[in-house]
């Protein structure tokens, strides 16, 4: 899911990047959206673009999307900063669905695809911790508003536990040993290239050797991305478990 939302210095934004994996016989999706937060000066963040995408977890491959724009309630005017930074104009926000009638469409969505059979598993997957963790769950407290169950399991791409990775580590260098690969919590992305992804997406990208979807900090643009570097992790093995505690 991408979207974004008014941020804390009256109108800065940034990108939640996410998605949600489902295993078969249900597809993954990937989840990433754009927001504007408290780290500007603004308070309450809210989201404003709410982008998901259902991938296959076998193929990795999109097969269906789901994608909003948000109205912000409590700071109704974008900044410019947020507008260069995103992409996201006024007129694009303007006249959207609240954030409450867009998680009730997201439910919605949910069900036609399959994802709320309990026989279906399926899990988000996003780039970093703060999207699920804070963001989310901070504006709908603020609003009043429940947060669905399946909001609050997660992969941190960054953070992927491993089972066991057999691939070359992807940095250049020969393969690792099995036993190294097989840390208990590592990182995929820093795993394969021995480094740690410090701009997010940008660095994941350029270290496998991929090309940049779209603009960065846009939701949508950002969940291509993390399905894009998902799939290029899976097929150099890399075993995806859920990496968030249970809050």
């Amino acid at each position: 899911m991408a979207t974004a939302s008014p941020a804390a210095d009256g109108g800065r934004g940034r990108p939640w990047e996410g998605g949600l994996v489902s295993w078969p016989p249900a597809p993954p999706l990937t989840i990433p959206w754009t927001w504007m937060g408290p780290s500007w000066g603004q308070h309450p963040g809210e989201i404003i673009e709410f982008p998901i995408l259902k991938l296959n977890g076998r193929t990795m491959e999109i097969e269906s999307t789901f994608h909003m724009y948000v109205q912000p309630v409590v700071h109704p005017q974008l900044t410019p900063f947020c507008t260069e930074l995103t992409g996201i104009i006024q007129a694009m926000v303007d006249g959207q669905p609240s954030l409450q009638q867009v998680l009730e469409r997201v439910d919605e969505w949910m069900a036609k695809e399959g994802l709320l059979d309990p026989n279906v598993k399926s899990i988000f997957v996003t780039c970093g911790d703060w999207d699920l963790k804070v963001m989310l769950p901070g504006q709908c407290q603020y609003l009043g508003l429940p947060v669905a169950d399946y909001f609050k399991q997660w992969i941190n791409l960054k953070k992927v536990i491993l089972d066991a990775y057999t691939g070359p580590c992807g940095c250049g260098s020969d393969q690792r040993p099995l036993a190294q690969e097989k840390e208990l919590q590592s990182q995929a992305y820093s795993f394969a290239m021995g480094c740690w992804p410090k701009n997010g997406l940008l660095d994941m990208n350029k270290g496998l050797s991929l090309q940049h979807i779209g603009r960065p900090h846009s939701g949508i643009d950002d969940c291509k991305n993390i399905a894009n570097i998902m799939k290029t992790l899976a097929y150099r093995g890399f075993i995806f478990k859920q990496t968030s505690k249970p809050f």
